[in-house]
């Protein structure tokens, strides 16, 4: 099972974004577009997205299933 996670970083956190995303290529996660990521670590994810939480931004984690 695959997840998504869709995030938003402020621009004034720039640093912390690169950083964000080394890690997530690090933990071995998928970029699909530039904040929208593919892993089937769950954990992972929701770690990450806490950190990002943590920073001021936003993020989401989604179940990823294809209708069509």
């Amino acid at each position: 099972m695959s997840f998504v996670m869709v995030f938003d970083i402020p621009r004034s956190e720039m640093t912390e974004r690169r950083r964000i995303h080394r890690e997530l290529v690090r933990g071995g996660a998928v970029r699909i577009q530039d904040s929208f990521w593919r892993s089937d670590k769950i954990k992972f994810l929701i770690a990450m997205g806490i950190r990002i939480r943590k920073t001021g931004g936003k993020a989401t984690i989604l179940e990823e299933k294809f209708l069509f």
